[in-house]
Order: structure tokens, then sequence, then C-alpha cells
């Protein structure tokens, strides 16, 4: 227990760490910063990623029975906020729409991940107790997952620094709680 106590500690300080990306030395202006489609598309996408992320984090802060897990939904959620705010700058700096398409299939054929739905989440809701735990550490861990492909798909093909560098970042950090997670569930 006493290692896996560390572990949190180690997971919550690295994503606090983290939270400055917002700052001026990363955000993109217009006049300087060239961006690709995957730019674009992986910043979408991550905003849209993040909506499910902030209930199921709220939920785990209000319900979690597991210390643990309370302490990790809400690091999680102060960084994923500033993720967010950080994204949301650069798109309105690039003079680009929140989302792209309105249709849940939109980037299927190019990265599209199926995102945590209301059916998830409202199991979610109903759950309590242990079985809460447990249902938020396996559709949590599923979640981030997809948040690691998206930021693969963007080391891999995107052309903006400062939006690689935040998802290496988010590959990191999310690989990171992944473990955590797992060892959470053991």
């Amino acid at each position: 227990m006493r290692r896996l106590q560390l572990a949190l500690a180690v997971v919550v300080l690295s994503l606090l760490a983290g939270c400055g990306i917002g700052s001026a030395n990363t955000a993109p202006t217009t006049n300087s910063v060239q961006y690709n489609d995957t730019d674009i598309m992986f910043v979408q996408m991550m905003v849209k990623h993040y909506a499910p992320a902030a209930e199921m984090l709220r939920m785990a802060r209000d319900k979690a029975t597991s210390n643990e897990i309370r302490t990790l939904a809400a690091a999680v959620a102060v960084t994923q906020d500033d993720e967010r705010k950080t994204m949301l700058g650069w798109l309105s700096e690039w003079q680009q729409p929140e989302t792209s398409d309105a249709h849940p299939d939109a980037h299927a054929a190019h990265g599209g991940l199926p995102g945590t739905g209301e059916a998830e989440l409202e199991a979610l809701t109903k759950a309590t107790g242990a079985e809460f735990d447990k249902t938020f550490l396996n559709l949590f861990t599923a979640h981030q997952h997809q948040a690691v492909e998206l930021a693969r798909m963007e080391v891999g093909s995107g052309h903006n620094k400062a939006t690689m560098q935040l998802a290496e970042r988010i590959d990191k950090s999310r690989r990171g709680q992944i473990e955590l997670m797992l060892k959470l569930m053991a």
C-alpha cells in the first residue's frame, strides 16, 4: 500500500507540474505559427474528449470510496482544465472552430476513436461504493487510453511545435495515469 501511495504522489506531482502549459511561451500566435490539419484535428478532438472526462472526474471526486481515486481525480481535473483552455486558445488564434463537424463519426477514417458515451456515463452515475470505484477505474482507464492514441497521432503527423510538445506531455502523463489506475484495480 505504501508503494501505491508513493506512486500516486508521483503521478499527482507530475500532473501539477504540467499545469503551466498555457503560458505565453507555448501559446501560438497567428503571425508566427504554422500548423497543419493534424494539429487542428488533434486539438478539436481533445477538446471534445475533455467533456466526458470532466464529468467522470467530478463524479469521482464526489462518489469514490478510495482516497487515492479522489486525489487522482482532483489532480487530473486541474491538468485537463488547463490543457483545454490552452487548446481553445490555439483554436481561436488559428481562427478554427471548436469542432469540425457535428457528426459523431466525422474523424472515424483518420484517427477517430469511439468516445465515452452516454450509456457509460449513466452506468457510472448509477454506481455506488466499491462498484463505483471499479467502474470509474475501468472507464477512465479506457478514456485515457484514447487520449494516448490521439496524442501519438499528433506527435507522428503534427506540424506545430507547441501542439506536438503538449501531445508528448499528454502521452506521458496519461500513460502514468493508466499505470496507476491499473495498480488501483489490482
